[in-house]
């Protein structure tokens, strides 16, 4: 297959350009464990993902509520809350001492996380790059990834970078999309969006009328889901073949 006319090409970050990092059920199935709290830790993936919804809707009503900004990030005080709410759902209440710890895990594991490129993405960005194709980035995040873009080495390559992890804003919402369209000067119509997740990544090019194109070196499961207007590709290298 080869796309033609497209002039402008968006990544995602995580499960695209960078192996994902944070193993949320991990961590808390560990925390759980190591702070003996009787049968607490022994939760499977499902039950631990589970837990998260109340504490996902609290912080969704929160930003909704007081119509945050695209750029807004939770301070302490809302991430304490949000795992009081996770632990409570877990079983763990009453308990500050522990939901006071289980930030300091989280705050840990954030300082020695490494981001760790995907093999062959610097040298694809650059192929890319030296044909005159304009590229950006947009991913469902709270913080700027710029600082890690530039530990990579490929912060460069990049002529937009766009993120937000508020409703409304992130995706599957178009909105990043269309700005960094907007922002290369291209019609969306002249982009491709390049993401790891049908639900989020695939449905905001289709809203954003974009090229959607699904890369499944880290989810080749999610290939199943696809309907036929998506493009697959494994490997990011294999965008240097069809456009």
């Amino acid at each position: 297959m080869k796309l033609e006319g497209i002039t402008g090409i968006i990544f995602d970050l995580g499960g695209t350009l960078f192996r994902t990092v944070s193993d949320m059920c991990g961590l808390t199935r560990n925390f759980l464990n190591n702070v003996q709290l009787g049968e607490s830790g022994d939760f499977s993936d499902a039950d631990i993902l589970a837990a998260t919804k109340e504490p996902d809707a609290w912080l969704n009503s929160y930003m909704m509520e007081n119509d945050v900004g695209s750029h807004w990030k939770p301070e302490l005080e809302h991430w304490i809350e949000y795992d009081r709410r996770l632990l409570a759902a877990l079983g763990v209440k009453d308990r500050e001492d522990v939901v006071l710890d289980y930030q300091k895990e989280w705050n840990s594991f954030h300082e020695i996380a490494s981001h760790e490129l995907m093999k062959g993405c610097t040298e694809g960005l650059e192929e890319l790059k030296r044909r005159g194709f304009k590229l950006g980035i947009a991913s469902n995040r709270f913080t700027d990834p710029t600082q890690h873009l530039e530990t990579a080495g490929i912060h460069h390559f990049f002529d937009v970078v766009e993120y937000t992890n508020v409703p409304g804003y992130r995706k599957p919402s178009p909105y990043m999309l269309v700005k960094v369209a907007a922002a290369f000067g291209t019609n969306p119509h002249r982009c491709a969006y390049v993401g790891n997740i049908v639900e989020y990544d695939v449905v905001a090019a289709t809203r954003a009328g974009m090229i959607p194109i699904l890369l499944t070196w880290c989810d080749p499961q999610e290939e199943e889901k696809i309907s036929s207007d998506t493009v697959v590709i494994g490997h990011i290298k294999d965008l240097l073949e069809i456009l």
